[in-house]
């Protein structure tokens, strides 16, 4: 099921198109511009004509299609990792060394993020060139090795934002280079460049070797020495994130030995540094450092240490930093004491009173008050989610004449959006004047509403007031965070705009970490799996997961599949399971689980087309194990589909199974015997051997021999096998009881045969059941009984 919309859709991602969409009413909000590309005017869009899986086609000779600048020389490297995966011939070494060259000259201007798939490729590639490096051209040896391709190599990867995963094979790389760099110069001591220690070092502290870092820099000193900030402030910086405290303090002493000192500014910027990073523990542990000469700390580094513990609800250890400021002049710390004063649980009135007090011992303290003041409250308030408080902070810039800023414009919109005022908020956001969103002080506010909108609904007021501030957001390449795309996915996806989300994700999705690409994958597969959505957006936006998470596991596989199945689409379910069949990767391979849930669906709509075709598959998976539960689910599918001889077949090899039967496989036994020739006979053979066996027989199990005997047409021994319900079981029969045994039983007669013994043998509960509606099936009517259908009392 492919409708030409989505073929277009996964066209362009895989041919690495951009896909703008005529058709979309708003194309600012995926309308994206990550660089300037001019086209001539008489050359046509170029539009790949072929199949989705029809990768072995030529293509025509038309111009090739447009590469993102962070996809630039990626290509050649993957041909080279498949070709030593699979052996076979990969990319000749000039076109790998250009390949090489040209990733990090287009990241030299903006070198963006470093994923661990791009770190990956960056080294296979660097270890195949070196081996051969001897074979080179001079040329393609200068794009590699020369001293000023291997500069620009440190320079991007210590600029780039490597992302967690990646960092151990960003180190690696780096170190390669850097020794290259040595080598080429005998020791290297004297000739490499201070630049490219500066980013060898950056590159080690930062990605979580410091170590590796301090001993460059012992070993380079006599060429880092007048070096401004001093070097061994980053190789803090990196022990102070790894949670070093005593490499901190000797570090300390290090810079108090050479003549560098550590003194309060230094120690303020490392503070903000980290803040940034929103390392607290670290902003501690270089805080706690004794700083040069018994000099105290600055009160703008306590303010910040202080301020960022409430604003993210973690002050615990923060109150010995808090106190050393009581003793500094109140109108340089007001801000501070307003703000640990709200943590603390005072509201605005409380705060206003206490400027009164405060100010009546010192006059200075009322002109110390700024909106940065008000802007701190109001953030917190609404850290903890409550707008009301947030409105009363608000108010206090007005008492003490203070002219609120741009930012407490925004902290006062965030507030409207969490007291779910959206209307209010959209009036107030269209008010807002010069409001630069791209500040970077404004990002993650901008963010938290591009989340807060995208989740209040789908209109098209609201899908316009968003890409009204995505658009410079996405012309000046901000990078979003990932619940805010992922809450633009979602909002995408629910408007229907495949093309939509397709443009969003195409050219961001290698910015993320494995943790934040599931976050928006997520937003994909609730989606689909929301049946309240039709079988063809569902299938649309499996597709554009099967391009954008190759990844995903067989797990969210395996649900995507059963959604399709409770939507009555099991040709779409099985297409689904086939793809985990096919899966190159042995993790996202069906599991046993995976076979027993296709064959519930299978079931569940009667797919009698699949059910072979899956079991063969089950009989040539040697990695798949049989349990009892899967093949409790495959006898059920066989009975579902007309089979019960093949139920029959696969219930003794169950029985004759290491693991054996369960209490389930019983259960389902009786389903079979509703329609097995022989199944009345049966039936009754095993209740007989589980009285035998004394096994315990709870109400649902009975009552699957109840409506085996009755979908028999066996009137008399299923209304005495009703009777007798209590003696075999302690339960007596509910209106429910009598409800499966007349939905069961077939044909209207024997219906009416069962509504007549019901109403003269158990009146009451017979009243309870007319209460329910009846609607009319093929074999005669059927009550509709809540949680009664068969297999959800099985799941």
């Amino acid at each position: 099921m492919q409708t030409r919309l989505t073929k277009r859709v996964f066209r362009a991602i895989l041919n690495n198109e951009p896909l703008l969409s005529s058709q979309c009413r708003n194309r600012s909000l995926h309308t994206v511009r990550p660089y300037r590309l001019r086209r001539a005017a008489n050359n046509p869009i170029y539009i790949q004509r072929r199949g989705l899986f029809a990768f072995n086609i030529t293509p025509p000779n038309d111009p090739p299609p447009a590469t993102l600048p962070s996809e630039v020389g990626l290509k050649p490297m993957r041909d080279l990792v498949r070709s030593l995966t699979d052996q076979s011939r990969g990319p000749g070494n000039d076109v790998l060394a250009k390949a090489f060259q040209d990733f990090f000259e287009t990241r030299a201007g903006e070198p963006g993020v470093i994923t661990h798939f791009q770190a990956r490729l960056l080294s296979t590639t660097w270890k195949h060139l070196h081996t051969h490096e001897e074979e080179l051209e001079p040329e393609d040896w200068q794009r590699v090795f020369g001293t000023e391709s291997l500069d620009n190599v440190l320079f991007v990867l210590s600029e780039a934002t490597c992302l967690p995963e990646a960092r151990e094979v960003v180190r690696k790389v780096a170190r390669y280079v850097f020794l290259h760099l040595c080598e080429d110069h005998g020791s290297g001591r004297n000739q490499i460049s201070r630049l490219a220690l500066l980013a060898y070092i950056n590159i080690q502290a930062l990605n979580s070797n410091p170590e590796e870092a301090r001993h460059t820099v012992e070993k380079f000193w006599f060429r880092l020495r007048k070096t401004k900030p001093s070097p061994w402030l980053t190789v803090m910086r990196g022990f102070a994130i790894e949670g070093d405290k005593r490499q901190i303090r000797r570090i300390a002493e290090k810079l108090d030995e050479d003549g560098t000192n550590f003194d309060p500014s230094s120690q303020e910027e490392l503070v903000h540094l980290l803040i940034a990073q929103n390392l607290l523990p670290a902003t501690k542990a270089v805080y706690e450092c004794p700083l040069s000469e018994g000099q105290e700390p600055n009160i703008s580094t306590k303010a910040a240490i202080i301020r960022h513990a409430i604003l993210t609800s973690d002050t615990a250890g923060v109150e010995p930093v808090y106190e050393s400021l009581l003793s500094a002049p109140i109108p340089e710390t007001i801000g501070t004491r307003l703000l640990w004063a709200a943590a603390h649980g005072k509201n605005a009135s409380d705060i206003e009173k206490d400027v009164e007090v405060l100010a009546t011992n010192d006059p200075k303290v009322m002109a110390s008050l700024t909106i940065s003041c008000v802007n701190d409250l109001m953030q917190y308030a609404n850290s903890i989610e409550n707008p009301s408080l947030a409105s009363g902070f608000q108010e206090l810039a007005r008492v003490w004449g203070l002219v609120p800023d741009s930012q407490t414009q925004l902290l006062h919109l965030e507030s409207h959006i969490q007291a779910g005022n959206i209307s209010e908020a959209l009036q107030y956001l269209g008010e807002l004047e010069d409001l630069d969103v791209t500040a970077p002080e404004n990002l993650h506010l901008m963010n938290k509403l591009i989340k807060m909108f995208c989740f209040s609904g789908q209109d098209d007021i609201t899908y316009d007031r968003v890409s009204s501030f995505l658009d410079p957001l996405f012309d000046n390449n901000v990078r979003l965070e990932s619940d805010a795309l992922a809450a633009l996915t979602h909002l995408l996806l629910y408007r229907h705009d495949w093309a939509g989300v397709s443009e969003l994700l195409r050219p961001r999705l290698g910015l993320y970490d494995s943790e934040e690409r599931t976050k928006v994958r997520n937003a994909l597969v609730n989606f689909i799996l929301d049946t309240n959505q039709d079988s063809k957006h569902a299938w649309d936006s499996y597709g554009l997961l099967q391009v954008a998470f190759p990844e995903t596991g067989v797990g969210k596989r395996t649900e995507i599949m059963t959604s399709f199945y409770k939507r009555g689409r099991s040709d779409l379910a099985f297409l689904i399971f086939g793809h985990m069949r096919q899966a190159e990767n042995f993790s996202q391979r069906p599991k046993p689980d995976t076979y027993a849930r296709c064959f519930q669906g299978i079931a569940w709509t009667q797919d009698s087309k699949h059910v072979g075709l899956v079991h063969n598959m089950l009989k040539l998976d040697t990695e798949v194990d049989l349990n009892t539960r899967l093949l409790n689910w495959l006898m059920l599918a066989y009975a579902e589909c007309d089979k019960p001889e093949k139920s029959m077949s696969i219930f003794r090899d169950i029985l004759q199974s290491e693991e054996g039967p369960s209490h389930r496989t019983i259960s389902f036994f009786f389903k079979v015997c509703e329609k097995h020739h022989n199944g009345t006979h049966e039936a009754i053979k095993m209740m007989e051997k589980l009285k035998v066996l004394d096994v315990t027989v709870d109400r649902r199990l009975y009552m699957a021999y109840v409506e085996a005997l009755a979908a028999q047409c066996e009137f008399d021994l299923a209304t005495e096998a009703l009777d007798t319900m209590n003696e075999v079981t302690g339960y007596e029969p509910t209106f429910t009881s009598i409800g499966l045994l007349y939905n069961a039983i077939p044909y209207q007669y024997w219906k009416d045969e069962v509504e007549n013994w019901a109403k003269e043998k158990y009146p009451d509960l017979w009243a309870q059941l007319e209460g329910l509606e009846r609607t009319e099936h093929e074999e005669g009517q059927k009550f509709e009984l809540p949680g009664s259908e068969w297999l959800n009392r099985y799941v």
